[in-house]
């Protein structure tokens, strides 16, 4: 068996690890979403992150029904400003779905 000492200064050893680990895994989600370190933890305490998922995936398909447009249409139109109103999305969407519409006629 290991002195105390020596279990404490492993146990210390692996917190450093493990930190460095959830740093990094925060660090990459504040990454693809633009949003601060903080922010990500902030939206993890408040969010079941499993519902969000659910939800957004209906929330696609709601869409996607609405409009003819498949997900990734619908990503695109959704990531494609970030200072678009709920009114310019819908605007955005509609317009996407009413052009792909025509084209399919035009075949």
């Amino acid at each position: 068996m290991l002195p105390e000492a020596a279990m404490q200064q492993t146990e210390e050893v692996d917190m450093e690890k493990l930190g460095k680990v959830v740093t990094d895994a925060i660090g990459s989600i504040a990454e693809a979403t633009g949003l601060s370190s903080d922010e990500v933890l902030k939206v993890i305490e408040e969010v079941n992150v499993g519902t969000l998922k659910d939800a957004t995936r209906q929330a696609m398909r709601k869409i996607s029904v609405a409009t003819d447009l498949d997900t990734e249409e619908i990503t695109d139109i959704f990531t494609e400003s970030t200072t678009a109103t709920l009114d310019d999305i819908v605007t955005r969407l509609h317009e996407k779905s009413k052009a792909d519409r025509r084209n399919m006629l035009a075949y």
